[in-house]
């Protein structure tokens, strides 16, 4: 399988047409994020304006994802039960699954096992963010939830053939992207990240998307790249999900020090993921 023309591949996915809108409430969430003077009050408006995305939530939290004993009927109620960190973190998510599922019903079990990886990957990256000062939480969240992205479109352009690679960097003992650039000379994290600024996402989060298998090599090195680096190979340690890299990378003591994490922060972000694990595919359910 050889790609002649990786020119003609970017128009492609950078090209509105071809690619699912991202909804706008992951857009106004991040602007919000962005904003010390924001608060709960301004998430609860961004969602509601977002009619499908509060119908969606709303369902989410009184199913059993939550488990709540009383019914949740507005999102002032949710942000007061969930926090507003989780109703950010849920309305993004539910943004950017209907972008998986717009794209990834031929395949359904790729889908789901790549959503759950990417849902891990997002909550490990946040709760590692939140020891990071200079690294936004909800951005960082944001690019885990994307960072795989472009497996998505290439398993869409390829099929089959694209998901052979899989098996092949495993046998071969190499990273995907090196299969990849080999075998139709492109790669996830780059197709990732043509995605990503025709969506017009933060700066920081198209870095994180198209570094996330370079980030100690990037000279300077960005501690938001990284974090989501250290968060994607936490999420294959952890075996939640499945992003198809046979050969992940394996974090290492002196990795955690450049990313600026500690061995207990790498532990509870571990924690977690497994803690939430089940939750990820029902996102995705409550998505569709």
């Amino acid at each position: 399988m050889i790609l002649t023309d990786v020119d003609e591949l970017r128009k492609k996915f950078e090209s509105v047409e071809n690619l699912p809108s991202l909804p706008t409430v992951v857009q106004e969430i991040l602007e919000v994020t962005n904003d010390p003077r924001s608060g709960a009050r301004d998430i609860q408006g961004v969602v509601e304006n977002d009619q499908t995305c509060s119908v969606k939530l709303l369902k989410l939290a009184n199913s059993a994802y939550y488990g709540f004993s009383r019914q949740v009927s507005s999102i002032k109620e949710a942000i007061v039960i969930i926090g507003m960190e989780g109703v950010k973190n849920v309305a993004m998510s539910l943004g950017v699954a209907e972008c998986f599922l717009e794209l990834g019903k031929s395949n359904k079990k790729f889908l789901n096992d790549l959503w759950v990886h990417s849902m891990g990957t997002a909550t490990a990256a946040q709760m590692l963010a939140k020891k990071a000062p200079e690294v936004s939480p909800s951005y960082a969240y944001c690019s885990g939830l994307v960072h795989d992205f472009g497996k998505v479109i290439l398993a869409g352009e390829y099929g089959e053939d694209y998901f052979s690679l899989f098996a092949r960097a495993k046998e071969e003992n190499k990273s995907l992207v090196e299969i990849e650039a080999s075998a139709i000379q492109v790669t996830h994290q780059q197709v990732a990240g043509w995605v990503a600024r025709s969506w017009e996402l933060p700066d920081v989060v198209i870095e994180s998307v198209e570094h996330h298998h370079d980030a100690f090599d990037l000279n300077p090195p960005l501690q938001h790249v990284i974090l989501t680096c250290i968060a994607d190979a936490l999420t294959y340690e952890a075996n939640v999900g499945n992003g198809g890299n046979g050969n992940p990378r394996k974090i290492s003591g002196a990795d955690l020090a450049k990313g600026g994490v500690d061995e207990k922060t790498k532990d509870a972000a571990v924690s977690d993921i497994l803690k939430n694990r089940d939750r990820f595919s029902a996102l995705l359910q409550a998505a569709e």
